[in-house]
């Protein structure tokens, strides 16, 4: 894991689908997309698919986040990740929670970084 990695989080957040368990959907977080599908379908009946996946800082905040949000739709499974099962017709709101969340990340990252570098370069001689 390298230093952006350990001090932003900067990891995948998922969520995966089941041929066998129709309407129940993964959401969890993970450094490798292709090896989480691989460990979970090793441990649970049927094959597992991806229907979102992108990197987000603060991966495991927002996988948290998502866990309390959809805490009453939960779905005990068998297998790796047993307890990220959430039961849903179709995962549209945790998939537009997850692109909004990602785009805010991306606008909000600049303006942080103009503002940092604005006070060094205005007020740096107080450091």
């Amino acid at each position: 894991m390298n230093l952006v990695q350990r001090i932003f989080d900067f990891r995948y957040i998922y969520i995966l689908g089941n041929t066998r368990h129709l309407f129940r959907y993964k959401i969890g977080i993970s450094n490798s997309i292709e090896r989480r599908t691989k460990d979970i379908n090793n441990t649970v009946r049927g094959e597992v698919y991806e229907i979102f996946a992108a990197r987000f800082f603060f991966a495991r905040k927002i996988e948290h986040l998502m866990h309390t949000l959809y805490r009453p739709l939960s779905a005990k499974m068998y297998g790796s990740g047993k307890t990220e099962w959430f039961r849903m017709l179709i995962p549209i709101t945790p998939t537009l929670l997850l692109i909004f969340i990602w785009v805010l990340q991306w606008i909000l990252i600049p303006f942080l970084l103009a503002g940092v570098y604005y006070l060094y370069r205005h007020w740096g001689n107080l450091f």
